[in-house]
């Protein structure tokens, strides 16, 4: 008969300490370590090819045109795709003559828990957010990465082989038996960090990349998603789409929000423009954004179409 697994009885599946980076070591180093004021935002999840490079590239340019100091690291250190964004964002602004809104820019060639925490705390202290994009797997770096954040951002496509990282569900009825491995390690972190007396670590779990024209299972994923929320109680966020309009720009380092400055470029698409606003309200941002932001401010982000 299967049985789901309640929270707290599996830590047997992801005990083994990897590279000798067990969950309460990491949390009991980082609790250790003095740290500026910014907000980390890590965006992470063990599988390849759902779009945390793009999600933390419109993040981290949202909150810099928001007026907030933001520091974007890049843990990829074979792909880099963040940090080539940023670096095609201040080569497209150069060469167009035109400013935008840049985050600094931290690519972590040294992989190693000590050497995030010591550049964060070098090229971060002084900055309001810190969005972190880690690679598709499991690390000693980017467990420290999701342990040191102040909020999970974790993007899915809309499939049951990407739930099978969150959930274990049986093949033909769906039904959820336990935690998959990533959830398994966020949570573990969670605990370690209550243990700790570190605040409660805020997982928002994204579809990301999800087609207009989805599929007769896409409902049934939808359902599987909440039960997964309500069970290891993270949170569900709408992701960007599958939009040509992303990568191409993308490509040039920009996003949608910076089209109102280049009028020779083809104008924003308001449904782009909606699911990057959408972005920074599953994030729950806005009211910070509006403590710091004219009313003027806020109105002119939300570009007209």
């Amino acid at each position: 008969m299967n049985v789901v697994t309640p929270i707290g009885q599996f830590a047997s599946r992801r005990d083994v300490a990897v590279d000798g980076e067990h969950p309460r070591v990491v949390v009991a180093d980082i609790a250790s370590r003095p740290r500026g004021n910014a907000r980390i935002i890590t965006v992470a999840n063990e599988k390849g090819g759902v779009g945390k490079s793009t999600l933390a590239f419109h993040l981290a340019v949202a909150l810099a045109d928001c007026g907030h100091k933001v520091l974007a690291v890049d843990l990829d250190r074979r792909q880099q795709s963040l940090s080539r964004a940023l670096v095609a964002r201040g080569g497209t602004a150069k060469r167009l003559g035109v400013r935008l809104p840049l985050p600094r820019e931290l690519l972590l060639l040294q992989h190693s828990g000590a050497h995030l925490c010591q550049e964060l705390a070098r090229a971060g202290w002084d900055c309001d957010y810190v969005v972190i994009d880690a690679p598709g797997q499991d690390a000693p770096v980017v467990r420290r990465a999701i342990a040191m954040a102040d909020m999970l951002v974790s993007p899915i496509n809309p499939s049951f082989v990407d739930l099978g990282l969150l959930g274990q569900f049986h093949p033909v009825t769906h039904k959820l038996n336990g935690p998959g491995c990533f959830a398994a390690l966020v949570l573990e972190l969670r605990e370690a960090r209550a243990e700790a007396g570190l605040p409660q670590l805020d997982w928002l779990v994204m579809q990301n990349r999800k087609r207009r024209d989805a599929s007769h299972n896409q409902g049934k994923v939808d359902s599987a998603l909440r039960r997964l929320a309500q069970r290891f109680d993270f949170r569900v966020g709408a992701g960007l789409s599958e939009r040509v309009a992303y990568r191409d720009l993308v490509l040039m380092g920009l996003t949608q929000l910076d089209l109102h400055r280049l009028p020779d470029l083809p104008r924003a698409r308001s449904g782009a423009n909606g699911e990057v606003r959408q972005l920074l309200d599953d994030l729950d941002i806005g009211h910070e954004i509006g403590g710091l932001l004219s009313r003027a401010r806020l109105e002119q982000l939300r570009v007209k179409t």
